[in-house]
């Protein structure tokens, strides 16, 4: 019996994908407890050719090719093929920490969750933790409940989901998005009865240079906001209907999440060196379209100083372009 299923999408990782794979094979699980899915997105590079030679020897690897639908697509090819009663979600530049695996399965057998959120640690290049994120939470809530006690990433990969909740409610990524998670995990954690988190360590993400954060190609950042702009609307629009009763936790909760991103959306263009009247035209584009969220506090402290200072007062984003131009 498949107890998880791996989804790794894959595409021109050939320096990474070696250790992905070993993370998952060298874990401790039996075989035929696990399925290792890996979805060749249209690589151009030889990273199939290095999973094929693996799986050569390992009988777990399903590999499964299609045309280039990003990262969301790919993971949505996963799922579709996934057997596993459980589901996680593993980028090929990332890999697990040993004897992880197992751990989470028990805990979420233990609790019956439909989501089990775990540890992970952002590593640099030459192998320097970068951050650690941890948290346990005392017992199971919903997801929206777990969502106002709990910070803690809005990655999918830090995540174990039962796989049955996932196609129950036919949860899908978008597709040739950045911030697809977000988006993904709003829908996630509005329709789930059992969420948990452990502080157990499983997973480390490599920073890498060419990461949307700390790339400098202007196309890609262009291509961020406007990414940013229609998750924004997404999570508008699968929200309406929820946000009827004021001060529901329905509300509250998508209320936080809709603020979050647009606090995002400006503290990134705060970031990259926009103009005032950049991001004056902006804020008018985002009201016309009646997605402008300011209003309610989110949990981000450098994000809500950021709301409450200049989103809330918006003529004092002159200054503030200003100070971040003279100080970093």
């Amino acid at each position: 019996m498949i107890r998880l299923s791996v989804i790794v999408p894959v595409y021109n990782v050939e320096s990474y994908i070696s250790k992905c794979l070993n993370s998952v094979l060298s874990n401790g699980m039996d075989l035929g407890t696990f399925e290792i899915i890996v979805v060749d997105d249209e690589s151009t590079d030889s990273s199939i050719d290095i999973v094929k030679k693996t799986a050569e020897n390992h009988e777990s690897i399903v590999i499964i090719s299609q045309k280039n639908k990003g990262l969301g697509g790919a993971r949505n090819t996963g799922i579709a093929h996934s057997k596993g009663a459980y589901i996680v979600f593993l980028d090929a530049d990332d890999w697990y920490l040993p004897g992880t695996l197992n751990q989470l399965l028990s805990i979420s057998d233990a609790f019956s969750l439909d989501v089990l959120e775990f540890g992970a640690q952002g590593i640099a290049t030459d192998g320097q933790i970068k951050y650690t994120r941890a948290l346990t939470s005392k017992e199971p809530l919903t997801g929206m409940q777990y969502y106002q006690e709990n910070r803690y990433l809005d990655s999918a990969c830090n995540k174990m989901y039962r796989s049955g909740f996932i196609k129950n409610w036919n949860f899908r990524f978008q597709e040739k998005i950045y911030i697809e998670d977000f988006e993904f995990n709003s829908r996630i954690f509005h329709k789930a009865i059992k969420v948990l988190g452990t502080d157990l360590i499983v997973a480390q993400f490599l920073q890498s240079p060419n990461s949307i954060t700390r790339n400098t190609n202007g196309n890609m950042h262009v291509k961020m906001q406007e990414d940013i702009i229609t998750v924004i609307k997404l999570v508008n629009s699968y929200s309406k209907p929820h946000m009827v009763v004021k001060n529901s936790i329905e509300t509250k909760y998508f209320s936080q999440r809709l603020s979050y991103l647009t606090a995002t959306l400006f503290f990134q263009l705060l970031k990259k060196g926009y103009s005032y009247s950049e991001m004056l035209t902006l804020k008018k584009r985002l009201q016309a379209e009646q997605i402008f969220f300011i209003d309610h506090h989110i949990f981000d402290k450098k994000k809500e100083l950021f709301r409450t200072i200049f989103l809330k007062n918006f003529s004092l984003m002159r200054l503030g372009t200003l100070i971040y131009r003279f100080t970093v």
